[in-house]
């Protein structure tokens, strides 16, 4: 079925306002998934959980996210970017809000389930999106959603656990998250009517029909780049507080140089892909932002304490990490043939988040063994390395560039 304003009765939306709103429904995306981790002491205590449900509902959504990501780049090609982005904000938004109402662990389970098949069902449409509605101007509109997904990333982070928890509890925290998305899908369901190539199914072009993502070298390599940024953002994420305060370094500085991480990502992912569109090329800033982020692990594998420079490697890290994942969004979007967009995104993002969720599990199995952060910071830059080989031979674009 096709979303033309014929159908429909409504004109497409234009560009800037289709770009505006898929940066809200992006950044919804990721707020909620966030806020969990600020409000986890206050759940755990409230409900009695112990530690071991506590990682289980953290865990979960990712989970969700990484199984559902198939089936979701799936439905996208079939049913169309728009809907399936409608569908996935709706479950996300009933699910995320509705733990705030959650008595026990066991309902609290299955909403987390309910909110992370949301997220899963949605992040693959994105690609699909962009590749159909801009296929001019990938890195562009690329850019924007993700920067919508990094700044919901950073504005949760930076405003549940210290404003929305003391405010209106860890309940209210998330059900105010909750309503947040479920505002966004109003506008989403009246305004983002796109042209008939962006919200439906499209047929396969040329050389797409019987194509399969698992079997194309390509979308193999842009997969892999995936778990490497994921694995290595994920694990600092999670982990580099603990890094800095094994060395010495108070809660404050700890903190702070994780809030720098992460804020460094958002112009990142804002401005590189329109850069790498103006270049012609993919391969020479994957290439840069593998070495950077090689750079960065490095320094805190051999000189975490340099003085000054132990700021500079966690905005390293940053810079070097969400260049490598903006990338492959873009990547993805422009490789696939474009009625298979969604099942090539699906791939990617389920290898990634696959992937990438055993880094944290895997560094706190390392530090209870070793007792200590060694090992783990001596594996990241094997990782960048491969990240940086890997950039070598990438897709690049097969058209021109405006």
């Amino acid at each position: 079925a096709s979303e033309n304003p014929t159908v429909s009765g409504r004109r497409p939306a234009g560009g800037a306002l289709l770009l505006g709103l898929a940066w809200l429904v992006a950044f919804n995306l990721q707020a909620g998934l966030v806020a969990l981790g600020p409000v986890l002491p206050a759940l755990v205590g409230d409900l009695s959980l112990s530690n071991t449900v506590a990682g289980v509902l953290a865990a979960v959504p990712l989970l969700m996210m990484g199984a559902m990501a198939v089936p979701g780049g799936r439905l996208a090609d079939r049913w169309g970017a728009s809907r399936t982005l409608a569908l996935g904000l709706a479950l996300l938004a009933a699910g995320g809000g509705l733990r705030g109402a959650a008595n026990g662990w066991l309902l609290l389970l299955g909403l987390s389930v309910l909110f992370g098949v949301g997220i899963g069902i949605a992040q693959p449409a994105l690609p699909r999106l962009t590749r159909t509605a801009f296929p001019g101007r990938l890195g562009l509109a690329t850019g924007v959603y993700t920067s919508g997904l990094i700044a919901g990333q950073v504005l949760a982070a930076a405003t549940t656990g210290p404003l929305l928890v003391p405010a209106f509890g860890w309940r209210g925290a998330l059900a105010l998250w909750g309503l947040a998305a479920a505002l966004a899908l109003v506008p989403w369901l009246l305004l983002a009517n796109p042209p008939s190539a962006a919200g439906a199914a499209v047929v396969p072009e040329a050389g797409g029909r019987g194509w399969s993502p698992w079997r194309d070298r390509r979308i193999w390599v842009i997969s892999l780049l995936y778990v490497g940024q994921g694995l290595t953002y994920l694990l600092l994420a999670t982990w580099l507080p603990a890094i800095y305060g094994d060395l010495g370094v108070d809660a404050a500085g700890a903190g702070a140089r994780l809030a720098l991480m992460a804020g460094f990502c958002l112009p990142v992912g804002l401005l590189l892909p329109a850069l790498s569109d103006r270049i012609g090329s993919r391969r020479l800033p994957l290439l840069g932002s593998g070495l950077i982020t090689l750079a960065a692990t490095l320094g805190l594998a051999l000189a975490p304490l340099a003085p000054g420079w132990s700021w500079v490697w966690p905005i390293l890290a940053g810079v070097g990490t969400a260049g490598v994942f903006v990338l492959c969004l873009v990547q993805i979007a422009e490789t696939p043939p474009t009625g298979s967009t969604g099942a090539a995104a699906g791939m990617m993002m389920a290898v990634g988040y696959g992937g990438a969720v055993l880094g944290p599990v895997a560094a706190g199995a390392l530090r209870d063994a070793t007792g200590g952060f060694a090992i783990v910071l001596l594996l990241l830059p094997a990782v960048a390395l491969a990240m940086s080989l890997l950039a070598l031979v990438a897709p690049e674009p097969a058209r021109p560039r405006r």
